[in-house]
């Protein structure tokens, strides 16, 4: 578990996740939006991942949720965000594991779809998608690009920092590999795990975004995990 501060910015709490190696993720409870991420690089020197309007999450597509205070809560994982609007329930569980992955797990009742949104300035990358039964392909990020079926991971013991007595259970996610990226200017690796079937990934002034949707209308109850794993290239 991270160490966790909590900070007033204005309107909203601002709660900071640290691990071991000083890679620090900020999010808010307005919203229960990521409003920064800084890692160190293989220099040692802190580098911020995300642009300004770092994250969103949406809830059917709209954008109530994001703009109302959610109940945050500190639990082993990390920090919990709930919220309640018109019948409609959610929360977004944020964690940063010592290995600099990054966990966003979210479910919901009373809706058919929710939705996070990640906006990163990193510049000039080398942005691949991995679909099931292909290989890897380089993306043009000049247009949206739906990663459709992402290849399955065999998820082994050590794999995104797993073990018998650690709170967050990969395993039980079924995470499967959507997209590699990888920033030459910051010698950085940024792999992205996801258990949905679609994740979209869109070109931006100065970067990048990614978006990934959980979808269950037959029942209206939604469980969906992205994983966000950052790496330095030695």
């Amino acid at each position: 578990m991270p160490s966790i501060k909590k900070e007033i910015a204005g309107s909203a709490t601002v709660y900071t996740m640290r691990n071991t190696k000083g890679n620090e993720l900020k999010v808010s409870d307005l919203g229960a939006r990521v409003v920064s991420m800084r890692f160190r690089d293989k220099n040692f020197k802190n580098q911020s991942l995300l642009k300004d309007d770092a994250s969103n999450v949406f809830v059917d597509g709209g954008a109530d949720f994001s703009k109302i205070t959610w109940q945050a809560e500190e639990t082993l994982e990390g920090m919990k965000f709930s919220a309640a609007v018109g019948g409609k329930s959610a929360t977004v569980t944020y964690s940063l594991s010592n290995d600099n992955e990054i966990s966003i797990k979210y479910e919901a009742s009373g809706i058919e779809d929710i939705s996070t949104e990640m906006n990163f300035a990193m510049p000039d990358v080398d942005f691949r998608a991995c679909q099931k039964g292909a290989a890897w392909e380089k993306l043009d990020v000049a247009k949206t690009y739906p990663i459709t079926q992402p290849a399955e991971v065999e998820m082994e013991l050590g794999m995104f920092g797993y073990d018998p007595g650690c709170p967050i259970d990969y395993l039980d996610a079924g995470l499967k590999n959507a997209a590699n990226i990888f920033c030459a200017a910051m010698e950085i690796d940024l792999i992205v795990y996801a258990t949905q079937n679609e994740v979209h990934a869109q070109s931006v002034d100065g970067g990048f975004s990614i978006k990934t949707s959980g979808s269950n209308a037959a029942n209206g109850k939604i469980k969906a995990q992205t994983v966000y794993m950052i790496k330095n290239r030695k």
